[in-house]
């Protein structure tokens, strides 16, 4: 019999499912915030440190698995980082305050980030490149469903059954990922054929790779300046049901999907700046609620931010994938991940540091952290600038 193929649309629905698995373990404790500053004790405006502590976490692990990860057969390497995942997450019902809720997201992230970069260097070499927008695109819906089922289901369980209970379902849904990657996805050493020293050293030498980080960073810094608190300054400032939050995010949700699936073939045919220009403006639109501008309903102004910033990510992947070797395709998604944790701990960090508790419980200077966030989108587009002028000099080379 012959040796066991992975499709790229196998590739797609595993990996999406790991995706969905990773963002809702992570996006579930930003909306579950009030409740466990109830349980927990957790004040608002320490809410993103959960965040900090899940991508800090990820950035050590990133550090370490950059040279490891294309060493080694892809599934064995991904069973074990995902299947550590979800034992992480069992660890997050057992927290008594927020600092042992801090080491659980910590762990939690220390085995997601490398468990992500495999599983998206899977997609990438199971896919031709004239595909990967549509597929990434597709790969990436696994936010959109988290935030469409995943979260608002996450609220409904910790309204009914305690805040535990949502770690206990996400990490029994991991468990039943775990076992459809042991049965279906097959031994991937095609990448190990050159021996080629793959360090974040060697990386960050080449101009195009350096941008592609700057484009990583800049994305992740805009949006989760603004992402962690969502829930917070919708409920306390806005006054926003808390019975109505996980409509809120089911919407969105649906926004972010459709808006994805459009993105992915829209840089397959038309190349990323016209798919960036317009999500840019989007996000811009989202952040209205948060100036103070009651112009859009709040509901529709979460939408156009959910659909910017997921529309953007597809956008950027497609052309990032552009730039590693298939030897290196795990060594370099792991550093995306590092880069990408790092500025979401860094925007958390700004982020609570900006923002102040008032005297009512209300977050307070909110207005700067939104400017703050339109004005890195901004800066997005040249850095996609920047990041296309530096592949396409690597393939004149």
């Amino acid at each position: 019999m012959g040796q066991k193929t992975l499709s790229s649309g196998q590739a797609v629905a595993l990996v999406g499912a790991m995706q969905f698995v990773y963002i809702l373990d992570f996006m579930m404790v930003m909306p579950l915030g009030p409740d466990l500053a109830k349980a927990l004790g957790v004040a608002p405006d320490r809410l993103p440190w959960m965040s900090a502590a899940y991508t800090a976490a990820a950035v050590l692990s990133g550090l370490l698995s950059i040279r490891l990860l294309d060493r080694f057969d892809r599934k064995p390497a991904v069973l074990l980082t995902f299947g550590l995942l979800a034992v992480a997450t069992v660890a997050g019902a057992w927290a008594v305050d927020q600092w042992t809720l801090f080491i659980a997201r910590a762990l939690t992230g220390l085995f997601g980030g490398p468990a992500l970069a495999l599983g998206m260097a899977i997609v990438i070499d199971s896919t031709p490149p004239q595909e990967r927008g549509q597929a990434i695109s597709r790969t990436m819906l696994g936010f959109s469903v988290a935030a469409i089922g995943g979260v608002p289901l996450a609220l409904e369980l910790a309204r009914l059954g305690g805040w535990t209970l949502p770690f206990y379902a996400v990490a029994a849904m991991a468990a039943l990922v775990w076992l459809a990657l042991a049965l279906i996805l097959p031994s991937m050493r095609e990448h190990m054929g050159r021996d080629a020293a793959v360090s974040p050293r060697t990386l960050l030498a080449r101009p195009a790779v350096q941008a592609a980080c700057l484009v990583q960073g800049l994305t992740q810094f805009s949006a989760f300046l603004v992402i962690p608190n969502f829930s917070a300054y919708f409920l306390l400032n806005l006054g926003y049901p808390r019975e109505h939050l996980g409509m809120l995010y089911f919407v969105g949700g649906i926004t972010a999907m459709v808006t994805m699936l459009g993105l992915g073939r829209l840089v397959d045919r038309a190349g990323p700046f016209p798919g960036l220009l317009l999500t840019t403006i989007s996000v811009a639109v989202g952040m209205t609620p948060l100036f103070g501008l009651h112009v859009l309903p709040l509901m529709l102004a979460f939408m156009m931010f959910m659909a910017g910033n997921a529309g953007r990510g597809v956008t950027l992947a497609a052309v990032t994938s552009q730039v590693p070797q298939p030897y290196e395709r795990a060594g370099f998604m792991s550093l995306q991940g590092l880069v990408q944790n790092l500025a979401i701990a860094l925007a958390s960090v700004v982020s609570s540091q900006l923002l102040t508790t008032l005297s009512d419980g209300k977050l307070g200077n909110m207005p700067t952290v939104a400017f703050l966030t339109v004005l890195c989108s901004l800066g997005v587009l040249g850095a996609l600038s920047l990041l296309t002028r530096r592949i396409g000099q690597t393939v004149a080379a």
